[in-house]
């Protein structure tokens, strides 16, 4: 990873106004992933290093939830309200900040359809809305194709475990007085080389683009109601 998209823990306590305790204690519960403690030589010795935007994100979301929950049960929250075979209601999808209504239509989702959306679903609906203004219509529907071919439990829990991300990519070829462009769609771990003539578009973090989906609707589903639950909490999960 880039050092400029770093930041180092002593930069995450200041900034965030949180002593060294709060955040392990938060590493030990689940709300921050292991995996974005990384340790990195400095001048002065080791010192740990977090993705900035994503620890940045993660806490101040820790912080606006853990006001309703103690902090021993935040994690239980939101994996049990959000987990591979939850369905997710349109008017919680809808009221999030990431969510393009007009990416339903590239997900083949019917509006409206009585049944509400997988987390895999979800899912790519959240990466497809993240590519909407760099993609192309059709890299939108080559991103969808894609994802709906490996989605499953299993894959989703590859994205964390194997630090997944979604390369969507271009290549000029030539020849013959004809010149061409071709797209393609690769998912695959960080720090992927590829041939120097193909362009990254973009790239999506799959992990990070869970956790929010995670965090966002459990902040939802505890919105909906002074319980913690839904009318949909209250059916059978398919």
């Amino acid at each position: 990873m880039d050092d400029d998209k770093l930041i180092s823990k002593k930069e995450v306590l200041e900034q965030m106004r949180i002593s060294y305790g709060q955040l392990y204690r938060w590493k030990r519960k689940g709300l921050i992933p292991e995996t974005w403690f990384t340790r990195r030589s400095t001048f002065t010795g080791q010192e740990t290093f977090f993705p900035r935007d994503k620890i940045l994100e993660r806490i101040e979301q820790i912080k606006e939830m853990k006001g309703d929950h103690p902090l021993d049960d935040l994690a239980d929250v939101i994996t049990q309200h959000v987990n591979s075979k939850l369905q997710v209601a349109f008017d919680q999808l809808r009221s999030l900040k990431w969510f393009d209504d007009s990416i339903l239509e590239t997900c083949k989702i019917d509006r409206g359809r009585a049944h509400p959306l997988t987390i895999q679903e979800t899912l790519c609906v959240a990466a497809l809305s993240r590519l909407r203004q760099v993609a192309r219509s059709e890299e939108l529907d080559l991103v969808h194709r894609t994802l709906s071919k490996h989605l499953d439990e299993l894959f989703l829990d590859r994205i964390s475990e194997e630090r997944l991300r979604l390369y969507l990519l271009r290549k000029r070829l030539s020849g013959g007085g004809i010149s061409a462009e071709i797209s393609t769609v690769i998912i695959g771990p960080d720090k992927v080389v590829f041939d120097p003539d193909i362009e990254a578009v973009e790239t999506i973090d799959l992990g990070h683009v869970l956790e929010r989906i995670k965090l966002d609707l459990a902040k939802e589903v505890e919105a909906g109601s002074p319980d913690g639950k839904t009318d949909q909490d209250t059916e059978e999960v398919q």
